[in-house]
Parts: C-alpha cells; sequence; structure tokens
C-alpha cells in the first residue's frame, strides 16, 4: 500500500522534477492511472486530494447522482470525474455509473411490462355527444394513462442515449 506521503512525493517529482507518470509509476512499481489520479486530485483539491483521512467515507445517494450527471453532462473520464469530487478512486465512480445504469434498466423493464399490460380500447369514432359522460371520462383517462407512458419510454431513452459512447 502506498502512503500518502509516497503519494505526495510522486505529485511533487511530477511537477517540480519533470518525471514522467510512466517512470514514478516504474519507480513505484504501481499501475499508472494512480499517478495520473493524484495529479488531478491535487490540481483540483491541493494537498488536501493526497492526504486523506483513513477510514470509508460514506457518500450521499444525491451526492452520487450529482457524480453521474456530471459524468454523463460532460463527458468527462472517470478519472477527471473523481478527481474533481474528490473521490479517491475512479473504481468507486465506475461502480455507482453502473449501478445506475442496472437501476435504468430495470425501471426500463417495469414500464414495458406496463406497456404490455396496457388494454389497447378502440372506440369507435363517434359524436362526442352521442357518448356518455362516463365514457369520455374512461377515455380522457386511457388517453392519460397512454400520454404518461410515452412521456417515460421517451425520458429513458434519453439517459439510454446519454451513455452512448460520443463520435468524435
Amino acid at each position: 500500500m502506498i502512503s500518502d506521503e509516497q503519494k505526495l512525493a510522486a505529485v511533487i517529482a511530477y511537477f517540480e522534477e519533470n518525471e514522467s507518470t510512466y517512470q514514478i509509476a516504474k519507480r513505484l512499481q504501481i499501475d499508472r492511472h494512480y499517478i495520473r489520479l493524484w495529479i488531478e486530485l491535487y490540481r483540483y483539491h491541493d494537498i488536501e486530494g493526497i492526504i486523506r483521512p483513513q477510514g470509508y467515507t460514506n457518500y450521499e445517494d444525491s451526492f452520487k447522482i450529482k457524480v453521474i450527471q456530471h459524468l454523463i453532462e460532460t463527458g468527462d473520464s472517470l478519472l477527471q470525474t473523481a478527481a474533481k469530487f474528490n473521490i479517491p478512486s475512479r473504481e468507486t465512480v465506475r461502480r455507482w455509473k453502473k449501478q445506475w445504469m442496472s437501476k435504468a434498466g430495470e425501471v426500463l423493464y417495469q414500464v414495458e411490462k406496463e406497456c404490455q399490460s396496457m388494454q389497447k380500447k378502440h372506440t369507435p369514432a363517434t359524436d362526442l355527444n352521442e357518448k356518455t359522460m362516463d365514457e369520455l371520462k374512461e377515455e380522457i383517462e386511457y388517453l392519460r394513462m397512454e400520454n404518461a407512458y410515452l412521456k417515460k419510454l421517451k425520458a429513458l431513452a434519453q439517459e439510454k442515449d446519454a451513455f452512448k459512447p460520443k463520435k468524435k
């Protein structure tokens, strides 16, 4: 395990001694994505991004949602997003994104299931004056339900498209 002092020394070596992330990673015998994360954490949060209190951090759901929204809206990498929000690992952001996507899939499945269970009511084209008040209320209720379903489906499709890789 790399100590906070070693992390800080690695960042200083990068900025002040112009040592590359590859050289630092080779010297510390770790993957260089850790070095890149430490550098980004330092850029955004100074020394507080590197030196952290020991222990587990419990993040609120609202914070996780904010992070995922940022990731989707900006197209930033997992590493950049983790650094901006002072999260010590890009894997944490990846895990949150995966959880969010699986929940979005569950919601889509429920909407599709609801659609299949909806009974299509085809009312003959008749004059409104010939329909009773109950028939009109029933038709309005059906149309509102159908409209709400289509809105949900459109919103889910847009969320799903947000996760597709952007073409350059």
